[in-house]
């Protein structure tokens, strides 16, 4: 199926197998850019971890963000406080993939609205009591009334964009297909559907990755980026596209990196290109030595095996107030305190209720 220098696609699918792997980590930048400026508005700075862990029907992920930076210093400002403490509530956050990666649900939703929202909510909230920090934990609070509207607004994350977008389809016999790639591109607002090409180059680069970019049509821009002080009779029209580029590596197709570039751009009557808004995300993997060996494993490396790890009935899953669980056992537990979460819920406003 492979030799040194090329990836030969089965059907022309690509087609992943995450067996075996268990940890990745990223370092993650996002920056913010206003006209031809070179330097960044704004930047945040994360870390992020990964443990994927293989199930009958697909896999559970398990993602966590931390070592949060603000413009190259670690959070002082009342708004970066909030953020890094309202994503420890989040994260980790455990969602369930099928084998192709595709984004199935949330599987731990009870466990950070109880376990963690409402044993740490009168903390958090009663450090910081102005209006405007009021504001930001009613929002946040409104995304836990429920699992569906919890699962939306975690697609407000432009990693979250990026790492669940499909990337193991059928690219047709050109290696490439037209598709949809959807983008958080304004602030707390569903993503933005851009359609574009999407394509897999199956060269081999000499950091042992395969690269798949997706490179969107021009669109009109949203209001959101068209500057307030701009005349009608300027002339002046705004776009806005994207341009995506995801690193696989070659052994489980499995995300190494990915960049990511969004611009918002004026052009008048003769065509003349002017940037007005543009967004910088990259994602690089860290310790990207272990891609460089292949799995001991006998089956093709890039067809999904048919044999997948089973639930341990007996195996301790989670460990909470000192007590052991199974998996099932936690599945269990979480849906009971779930239930009994919305009994009270009902007898009290959800501000009010604490959880303790």
């Amino acid at each position: 199926m492979m030799n040194t220098k090329t990836l030969s696609l089965k059907d022309n699918t690509l087609q992943p197998n995450f067996t075996g792997l268990t940890f990745r980590s990223f370092a993650i930048s996002v920056k913010y850019f206003s006209n031809e400026n070179p330097l960044p508005d704004k930047r945040i700075d994360y870390q992020s971890d990964i443990i994927l862990t293989a199930k009958t029907d697909g896999y559970v992920i398990d993602i966590n963000k931390h070592d949060f930076w603000f413009n190259r210093h670690q959070p002082d400002l009342i708004n970066e406080l909030i953020t890094v403490d309202l994503s420890k509530t989040i994260y980790p956050v455990q969602a369930k993939i099928d084998k192709k990666g595709n984004f199935l649900g949330i599987s731990n939703f009870n466990h950070i609205v109880n376990s963690r929202w409402h044993r740490n909510k009168l903390n958090s909230t009663s450090k910081y009591t102005t209006k405007i920090a009021q504001t930001f934990y009613n929002a946040f609070e409104r995304n836990m009334e429920n699992r569906t509207v919890f699962e939306k607004s975690m697609h407000h994350d432009w990693f979250w964009n990026l790492f669940f977008h499909p990337k193991y389809i059928h690219y047709g016999d050109q290696n490439a297909i037209e598709t949809d790639l959807y983008l958080a591109v304004i602030p707390y607002e569903n993503p933005i559907k851009f359609t574009g090409t999407q394509k897999i180059n199956t060269d081999i680069t000499n950091y042992h990755s395969v690269e798949i970019q997706f490179i969107s049509s021009e669109m009109k821009a949203a209001d959101y980026f068209i500057p307030k002080n701009i005349s009608p009779l300027s002339g002046d029209h705004f776009y806005m596209s994207v341009k995506v580029y995801f690193d696989l590596d070659i052994y489980y197709l499995f995300p190494m990196h990915t960049r990511a570039y969004f611009e918002v751009y004026s052009k008048d009557s003769d065509g003349k290109k002017t940037s007005v808004k543009r967004i910088e995300f990259t994602q690089y993997q860290q310790g990207t030595e272990n891609n460089k060996t292949k799995p001991a494993r006998k089956k093709n490396s890039f067809l999904v095996e048919d044999e997948e790890e089973h639930y341990d009935s007996k195996k301790i899953y989670k460990t909470y107030d000192g007590k052991d669980y199974s998996y099932q056992e936690w599945m269990d537990f979480e849906a009971e305190q779930y239930k009994l979460y919305m009994e009270k819920k009902k007898k009290k406003g959800f501000w009010d209720f604490l959880g303790f």
